[in-house]
């Protein structure tokens, strides 16, 4: 054997042997290490997503607290069941609201149900009355109870130039209540 032909299968043994070494152990390597690395880019994002959450905990339980005090606000509501009806309900607030204050009446009429949602309704109605104009606005101050349901959604007033101090009223009232 010449001395080229020993150099070749020297120096060729050598890089077969350096292929297999990169086959089976570096390149193995480089793709393990490639792995871990987007596992840790993983394990970052996922702990950056938790550290959002966790910051958004105290808000949440600030908005908790928000809504267990509006559920507090709401707990004085007046609770009807299904066979009982609104209207009465309506009726009741205002013959009580009427008879402290002592105004004419001249009519009034209960409207209609609102549902706002699975819970809680509205009933609305108008009330028409005429009186002294504190006497009146004593009523709307009656009728005006928002912890009890009872809210004063508009009021027109007319006074006629012929009588001071005394004035007609159109009265939308509506009572909110919790259905069982």
């Amino acid at each position: 054997m010449n001395s080229r032909e020993q150099l070749i299968k020297k120096w060729g043994g050598a890089a077969i042997g350096l292929l297999i070494s990169m086959e089976f152990l570096i390149f193995p390597w480089i793709d393990w290490i490639s792995k871990s690395m987007d596992e840790i880019a993983a394990a970052r994002v996922f702990a950056s997503k938790q550290a959002v959450v966790a910051a958004q905990y105290d808000e949440i339980d600030a908005q908790l607290k928000i809504l267990d005090s509006q559920l507090e606000h709401y707990a004085g509501l007046p609770q009807l069941s299904e066979k009982e009806d609104p209207a009465l309900l309506w009726l009741e607030v205002v013959d009580v609201a009427i008879e402290k204050v002592e105004v004419q009446v001249n009519n009034k009429t209960p409207q209609r149900e609102v549902a706002i949602n699975s819970t809680y309704s509205a009933f609305t109605g108008m009330i028409n009355v005429s009186g002294d104009y504190n006497r009146v606005l004593n009523l709307l101050s009656e009728l005006e109870n928002i912890s009890k349901g009872n809210r004063v959604r508009q009021v027109s007033m007319f006074q006629p130039k012929a009588r001071k101090g005394h004035v007609t009223a159109n009265i939308e009232f509506v009572r909110v209540y919790k259905k069982k």
